[in-house]
């Protein structure tokens, strides 16, 4: 009985003796709110300080999810039923997302670090970690989006730990009005580059129809407007002669007549555009005429897009 006694005895001064390696241990941040608006971009810092001694002090720092069910679709929410993925990542290649127990799977999926041995005095780490708001899509529905997320800090490994303390940061993106068109050849796909599309009708006919897709991406409904430079009408390269055309966007003829003053409302939708784009099909029909001069003919259609709400 003596025996087993003082070996309890030993084994309890030996953990006091370790925990007094790493004492009044803090997490802080560098930085607890971020604006995601301008800069979707950013690199940050976690700073972890103790009073160490001997061995120093290991230790790691995990991040939750906020209100999303895991890292893979960690997002700012808008109204909790709009999601703008965003990212933090331990490296600046953007590969090693920063998890949560137990998604845990090795020192990739945390920041991690050793505090040096100070001899009882303050010692600290600055360890950088990056931000990324996924802008692939910036015509997601507008509104201010936000997340809130908890950055954990454990003392010791990932295979024998304890919980220290947490911090939590708070991200925010808003998302402005928006509205983009791109003019492509019919089952093209939308791009933003891509603003203009030659039809050409070759020796004209009557009857003869030319197509392209117009395609917007908006974010608080749209309204486009079309106006002809010659209200409707191909006109001869250098005499005044004209030749009639029909213009229809997703089946509805467009009477263009006095256009080239007064551009003429087109379409008018609300809300937010497939992730694809909402594409609006437009064809050209040339239309009866009786003329004899040869030559080019041509017009120019101007399509003009803005936010409807």
């Amino acid at each position: 009985m003596i025996k087993l006694a003082l070996g309890l005895f030993l084994t309890l001064v030996s953990a006091v003796a370790v925990a007094d390696d790493c004492m009044n241990m803090q997490l802080q941040a560098q930085q607890t709110a971020f604006d995601l608006t301008t800069n979707p971009n950013i690199t940050s810092n976690l700073i972890v300080k103790a009073d160490t001694r001997a061995k120093g002090c290991s230790f790691f720092i995990t991040f939750d999810y906020g209100l999303s069910a895991n890292f893979a679709s960690r997002s700012l929410k808008y109204f909790l039923v709009y999601n703008w993925p965003f990212q933090l990542y331990k490296d600046s290649g953007n590969t090693q997302v920063l998890k949560n127990i137990p998604q845990v799977n090795d020192y990739n999926d945390v920041l991690n670090g050793t505090l040096p041995d100070k001899g009882g005095s303050d010692a600290q780490l600055s360890i950088p970690y990056w931000i990324t708001a996924d802008m692939s899509s910036p015509w997601r529905q507008q509104g201010t989006y936000s997340e809130w997320i908890t950055a954990t800090l454990y003392k010791g490994t990932l295979s024998n730990y304890e919980f220290v303390r947490s911090v939590v940061i708070a991200f925010y993106l808003n998302a402005p009005k928006r509205a983009d068109i791109s003019v492509v050849p019919s089952g093209g796909s939308f791009n933003i580059a891509d603003i203009s599309e030659t039809l050409d009708f070759g020796n004209l006919a009557t009857g003869t129809t030319r197509s392209c897709d117009v395609i917007v991406k908006y974010n608080a409904g749209y309204i486009l407007y079309a106006s002809s430079q010659n209200n409707g009408r191909l006109k001869h390269e250098t005499e005044s002669s004209y030749i009639p055309y029909t213009i229809s966007f997703a089946g509805t003829a467009v009477n263009l007549g006095n256009s080239a003053s007064t551009p003429v409302q087109v379409r008018r939708e609300l809300g937010s555009s497939p992730a694809s784009g909402k594409i609006i099909p437009t064809s050209v029909t040339i239309g009866n005429y009786s003329q004899d001069q040869s030559g080019n003919f041509s017009d120019i259609i101007t399509l003009t897009v803005q936010s409807a709400e």
